[in-house]
């Protein structure tokens, strides 16, 4: 976990490598597609979701890096094969950022509709449920390590 933040949260490596900022841009854009999607009017513009009454600026933390980092190295950690951990980092993180990218769309939504709710569903509502869903997302990951241990 520490060589995972010291990559994109510490400063001068994260200026050096610039990996947070790609993965965001990345992030963005599909999000765009999506809030464009469900008929929001949206221009992707870097970090920066431009709606036609506010903008939204998606950052670390916002982009769904962290939540998968959390979630590698939980898999890491657990003691289990290392194809099954591959998988179920590939998958998990898979899964974690289409959420992600559903929650971003949700959030241009609210901001866009309904304005005076954006810092309640920012701060409490879609973070809460980003952390039970990766958390549940890795009970379902130690269900599928129990029984492949078993199973040996």
């Amino acid at each position: 976990m520490v060589v995972a933040f010291v990559l994109v949260d510490y400063e001068p490596v994260r200026n050096l490598l610039r990996l947070d900022e790609f993965y965001t841009s990345a992030v963005v854009f599909l999000s765009a597609w999506l809030i464009d999607a469900i008929g929001i009017a949206v221009v992707a513009d870097g970090a920066m979701l431009r709606l036609s009454s506010a903008a939204m600026y998606v950052k670390f933390g916002c982009n769904g890096l962290e939540a998968i980092l959390l979630f590698m190295a939980a898999v890491l950690a657990y003691p289990s094969s290392w194809r099954l951990k591959i998988i179920g980092i590939i998958v998990g993180s898979t899964i974690l950022q289409i959420l992600n990218i559903l929650r971003i769309a949700l959030l241009a939504w609210v901001l866009e509709y309904h304005p005076q709710n954006f810092a309640l569903m920012h701060e409490y509502v879609t973070q809460s449920i980003m952390i039970a869903l990766a958390f549940i997302l890795f009970l379902f990951y130690l269900q599928v390590s129990e029984h492949e241990h078993k199973n040996r």
